[in-house]
């Protein structure tokens, strides 16, 4: 369908086969960005927001690089993840029978995952660095947030220069701006200062080592700052907040369904030993874990319309002509959610994804097809394995040591009511962990 906002026309494609014709079979044809005026303030380029261009694709190659050398399959990275999981373990215990709020939890737990990956070190959760991560990224999400009353700045960007308009949405921008400017160029300051090529730490090591060898003709850097501070927000923003919602879809699934607890636990108990630690190579061993995780990231399906793309030439989509400069909407959550192809779509049903060997359904299933949460084509998620590697490792060593059980209100669960931003967000709640026997 067409709709028009302040003038200006957006194309929303709700089925698959439309979002995968655009996606994929049209080449770059929608593979533009919006312009989005307080993204553009306060994030230097990134992968995820920049227009499709020569820069852009650069961006994207060398972050997807950054994460296959420090990605899930690196000892040293693997090592640090399992020591985290391990002080995850360790301050539940420190905290035995007093409630955690899942919410604090799940940050937290990100935070060091996140902070580990880019710089190559082992966080815990009271660390400095992590707290800064947090409130950086929570002044950034507030200040772009594309459902508050500064959307009019995007839709209608000359407004901005009438800095007496939205006074409270202009100090949010420049707040924002300031403290995610500050962040990253100090940490990417100190990592240069302390580079050792022989000895490499994390991600921000490897794309600093590439500044240095992609080189020009001119003799300037591929890879220039601007491209580095950009691939650093990526990282942050993107990797901190699509993977703290799942965790909290996570406990509010186990807390509202205690059977679908006790099933991963009995798969758990079945292939692995109390004392035994779970890591990355063991997901092939629980399908049951796996058709879970899957199941959680359709049913939140927490970015409903993916980030906006843009026709950046005139093109064509199911028959319909789409003229260049087109806002394109992917209503993923539709295709998540489509009744057609779904049986009760609005439950969450891992056993939908188990065949009748009890193994996790073929990619090309449509049940899987259907899912679109992490994009697709030239502009799909590029973080995709390493969100899937770190949930699962928070969930199976979580449930083979701890029942998770609710300490007071049980919030509901209902993907129709959550709060919506850019990404749905499901309600936080407090939890008591009970150490298995």
């Amino acid at each position: 369908m067409r709709v028009k906002i302040f003038a200006k026309s957006i194309v929303v494609l709700n089925s698959r086969e439309a979002c995968i014709e655009a996606l994929i079979k049209t080449g770059t044809d929608f593979q533009g960005r919006p312009p989005l005026k307080r993204n553009n303030i306060v994030l230097p380029p990134n992968v995820v927001f920049s227009n499709f261009s020569d820069r852009q694709v650069l961006s994207r190659r060398l972050f997807t690089k950054a994460l296959k050398a420090y990605g899930p399959g690196v000892m040293h990275l693997e090592n640090i993840l399992q020591e985290t999981i391990q002080s995850l373990v360790d301050d539940i215990d420190r905290r035995s029978g007093c409630a955690i709020d899942s919410a604090e939890l799940s940050i937290g737990y990100v935070c060091c995952v996140i902070a580990s990956m880019m710089f190559g070190e082992k966080y815990s959760y009271d660390d400095e660095l992590c707290h800064q991560m947090n409130q950086v990224n929570s002044q950034v999400i507030k200040a772009t947030d594309p459902f508050s009353s500064g959307a009019v700045l995007d839709a209608m960007p000359f407004l901005y220069d009438f800095k007496f308009l939205f006074r409270d949405q202009h100090k949010k921008v420049d707040s924002a701006k300031e403290a995610i400017t500050k962040f990253i160029k100090t940490r990417i300051e100190e990592a240069k200062k302390s580079f050792d090529a022989n000895q490499m730490r994390g991600c921000l090591d490897y794309l600093i080592e590439q500044q240095m060898l992609e080189v020009k003709a001119d003799g300037q850097p591929s890879l220039d700052d601007l491209m580095l501070e950009g691939l650093m927000v990526n990282f942050l923003i993107a990797g901190l907040e699509t993977s703290r919602r799942s965790l909290a879809q996570i406990f509010l699934d186990l807390l509202h369904d205690p059977t679908l607890q006790k099933t991963l636990q009995a798969e758990i108990d079945s292939q692995f030993e109390p004392t035994e630690t779970i890591t990355l190579k063991d997901k092939v061993k629980l399908p049951r874990m796996e058709a879970y995780m899957l199941e959680q990231m359709r049913f939140l399906t927490q970015v409903p319309f993916m980030i906006p793309h843009m026709a950046v030439r005139d093109a064509e989509v199911a028959g319909y002509k789409i003229p260049a400069g087109t806002v394109v909407l992917m209503n993923s959550y539709h295709v998540a959610h489509n009744p057609d192809v779904f049986d009760e779509p609005f439950e969450v049903k891992p056993d939908r994804l188990i065949d009748e060997s009890g193994k996790l359904v073929d990619r090309d299933h449509p049940l899987r097809e259907n899912f679109l949460g992490f994009g697709a084509g030239r502009r799909q998620c590029p973080g995709e394995s390493f969100a899937k590697s770190r949930i699962f490792l928070f969930l199976a060593n979580i449930l083979q040591k701890y029942d998770v059980k609710v300490d007071g209100e049980l919030p509901e669960r209902d993907v129709r009511k959550y709060p919506m931003s850019i990404l749905l967000t499901p309600p936080s709640v407090k939890v008591q962990f009970t150490r298995r026997q």
